[in-house]
């Protein structure tokens, strides 16, 4: 049996408060196979964002990991050097984040931000890089990708800009896309149609995903596998399809409840 892409092995985060540390996650285990849409699932403040962060170290300065390791393929990511990580940011596990409006740059062009993280993960030289930029608007479905590649930000709708920040997070060729509530701030039609280009991209691009959702029912169209999150533990995992149709720990049931 195959090693999984990334392993989690009993993480602990805590919070430094005046009275103490406060404790975010609590020896959280997790696995994310190759080549697997994984589903880390729960209500708000569960823990779901900050394991997500900090799989690529980049917990704020008042969380700190006490505990754990956190193994990509064979290394462990908590004992890699500050180098390292930023080779491994972009390059070979990237991040989409809930709001794009906030994660670009607003003074900078979709098309200049993505070259950014094409010149820093890759070796094309200029003009491949200009021919690929294009490619990537083109391969997440945006229109006429010479237009969108000098567009700023705040110039795209909603939708657009998800969209832009997907072909940002593929430009490196990751191993791993980190989506964090990527189409909570969408109608349900361009929900719908983000989902089905992760789909999209993990077919064509042999990616792995790890998909942070409040939503069973992204899971349940989305998820090969899915871990199911409360109060900084993880409380039940396995095939989404296992999980789902036979739930054995309450908050996984008050969960699908709330679906209904």
């Amino acid at each position: 049996m195959s090693l999984p892409l990334i392993h989690l092995e009993n993480i602990t985060v805590a919070v430094d408060e005046v009275a103490g540390a406060k404790i975010l996650l609590d020896s959280v285990n997790l696995e994310i196979p190759e080549l697997s849409i994984t589903a880390l699932v729960g209500g708000s403040g569960s823990g779901k964002t900050t394991t997500g962060l900090a799989i690529l170290r980049l917990l704020p300065l008042a969380l700190s990991i006490e505990s754990g390791k956190i193994f990509f393929n064979d290394e462990d990511l908590l004992k890699a050097s500050k180098e390292r990580i930023r080779k491994v940011r972009g390059g070979e596990i990237s991040m989409v984040f809930q709001e794009p409006l906030n994660a670009f740059n607003p003074v900078f062009s979709i098309g200049y931000q993505i070259g950014e993280v094409l010149q820093v993960h890759t070796s094309l030289d200029r003009a491949q890089r200009q021919r690929r930029i294009l490619e990537l608007l083109d391969l997440v479905g945006l229109p006429y990708p010479k237009r969108m590649a000098k567009d700023y930000p705040h110039q795209l709708s909603g939708g657009m800009r998800q969209r832009a920040m997907i072909a940002q997070a593929i430009a490196g060729d990751p191993k791993l896309i980190i989506a964090d509530e990527p189409t909570s701030n969408l109608d349900v039609t361009l929900q719908a149609r983000i989902i089905e280009l992760f789909k999209k991209l993990r077919s064509e691009l042999k990616l792995s995903i790890l998909l942070i959702t409040h939503d069973l029912g992204m899971v349940e169209h989305m998820a090969d596998h899915v871990a199911v999150m409360t109060q900084g533990k993880i409380v039940e995992s396995g095939v989404t399809s296992d999980v789902l149709s036979n739930p054995k720990h309450q908050y996984t049931r008050e969960l699908m409840e709330a679906l209904m």
